[in-house]
């Protein structure tokens, strides 16, 4: 009797790196706080039950995520010294029905999230610690797919700066690359279009209740150029395999 063999196509991402936003003062300008960073932000999907950050060990997924630090540390900034600057959200736009949403350091869920279109200033953001440090490892998120644009400012609790000019950044919630699966003379071959700056590893589990995903070697820290990878794996010895990409940067 032959082995019925059975072929999941899951694609899943991770995150390995984020970006700092400082928090300070225009050289030279002793009133005004300023925010000063990228002004980008890709936005992977993580599915349910994928690691995505060692400072969010239970993130539960679903979301598409990025880390994004607010900071006092300063390099293109000075130092806004005896400040007690906080982050406010003003405005959030992207697809309709998404929303977008912060998680504090160890978070299981949202500490909040604001739907797209809204706007205001009245939603002050936990991201700044105590003057001269900053914490890692606060996750933005969004529900689907799409562009959003979020609009931040500094202001000071302690009202010695007068507040920032506002922030734009991009994020960009981006899915997974499709992956087609093929099975010939005893191999089955795997073909994916990479993206530039990205970085994939193929994986493949024999049994989804186990939940272990092991490397396919040699398919693992693929770097993406925009070409299309084409893979194979042997099949010998398997009743069933399936398949994934973990896409993360």
């Amino acid at each position: 009797m032959k082995n019925i063999l059975f072929m999941l196509m899951v694609s899943s991402c991770l995150l390995r790196a984020h970006d700092h936003i400082e928090v300070g003062l225009v050289p030279g300008e002793e009133s005004f706080l300023a925010l000063d960073g990228p002004d980008f932000q890709l936005a992977l999907y993580v599915p349910p039950g994928e690691p995505f950050s060692g400072y969010l060990p239970q993130f539960p997924g679903g979301w598409h995520a990025c880390e994004l630090t607010f900071t006092t540390e300063t390099n293109a900034l000075e130092p806004a010294d005896r400040a007690d600057p906080r982050i406010e959200m003003v405005s959030v736009s992207g697809p309709p029905g998404g929303s977008f949403a912060f998680w504090e350091v160890g978070a299981t869920a949202p500490t909040w999230w604001r739907a797209a279109g809204w706007s205001g200033a009245d939603v002050v953001f936990p991201v700044i610690l105590e003057g001269d440090t900053h914490a890692h490892g606060r996750a933005f998120t969004m529900d689907r797919p799409g562009t959003y644009t979020v609009t931040f400012r500094a202001v000071d609790a302690a009202g010695k700066f007068t507040l920032s000019a506002n922030k734009t950044i991009t994020f960009i919630a981006q899915q997974p690359p499709k992956l087609s699966i093929g099975v010939a003379g005893g191999n089955v071959s795997l073909a994916f279009t990479s993206r530039p700056n990205l970085t994939y590893d193929l994986q493949v589990c024999t049994d989804l209740e186990s939940g272990i995903w092991t490397g396919v070697e040699p398919h693992t820290f693929i770097d993406g150029f925009g070409d299309v990878k084409n893979m194979s794996d042997p099949l010998a010895g398997r009743g069933r395999a399936f398949y994934r990409l973990v896409e993360f940067k």
